[in-house]
């Protein structure tokens, strides 16, 4: 009897620890419609798709009776399932398969998302590579310094570099950052670094000293 009692206090505790888990979930996925609440970034929003679908119970036993077809998940009680959606027989037939496979349709999206993201990766990542090998050839810099360099000036981080690696005296200011970068690199106007292997070549051995700076911080 106590075994009993004891096993079931436990799956219901686990059953209540897992709808507030979900219920935690929630507010990450909200559209951000109020003007209070930003709408989550879409990593985050992916993150409370994938825990969602993870916590998500899966249905133990289908079946139909007169009013229409049924889904059952495992309940509190041990072998006593819990209906969580009666469908109708007008249910359309979209909608019915979209419910009864609620958790292998968003799974299967996720996963395609992760691969295609990795894809994705591995061909930016060559064609970066062959860019270079082509700049290392002679061609144009392999991407656009002109704009990484106008990024670069207004971080905070690289205004602290120049201040401590290159006596840029305060105040810290984007254009007085842009002036100082463009006597160190000898050019004249940021498009050079677009135009210029040399120039591509200094803002590089720049960028590479700044990355090892912050990374001794």
């Amino acid at each position: 009897m106590t075994d009993a009692i004891l096993s079931h206090t436990t799956t219901a505790l686990h059953s209540v620890e897992r709808r507030a888990q979900v219920l935690r979930l929630v507010p990450a996925i909200g559209n951000g419609s109020s003007m209070t609440n930003a709408r989550p970034s879409s990593k985050d929003r992916l993150e409370s798709y994938r825990a969602l679908v993870s916590a998500a119970v899966e249905v133990r036993d289908v079946f139909a009776d007169a009013d229409g077809m049924n889904l059952e998940v495992d309940g509190m009680d041990p072998g006593e399932p819990e209906c969580i959606c009666a469908l109708p027989h007008a249910c359309p037939t979209a909608n019915r398969e979209l419910i009864l496979h609620h958790i292998d349709i968003p799974a299967d999206l996720i996963a395609m998302l992760e691969r295609t993201g990795k894809h994705l990766h591995a061909a930016w990542a060559e064609n970066e590579r062959l860019r270079k090998e082509i700049e290392r050839a002679g061609g144009a810099p392999a991407k656009n310094y002109a704009a990484e360099c106008a990024m670069k000036c207004s971080e905070p981080a690289f205004k602290a570099f120049m201040e401590a690696r290159h006596a840029l005296a305060r105040p810290l200011t984007d254009d007085r950052v842009a002036a100082r970068v463009r006597s160190i690199l000898a050019i004249s106007s940021r498009t050079e670094l677009n135009t210029s292997n040399e120039a591509a070549a200094r803002w590089r051995g720049m960028v590479n000293d700044f990355e090892n700076w912050r990374k001794q911080r």
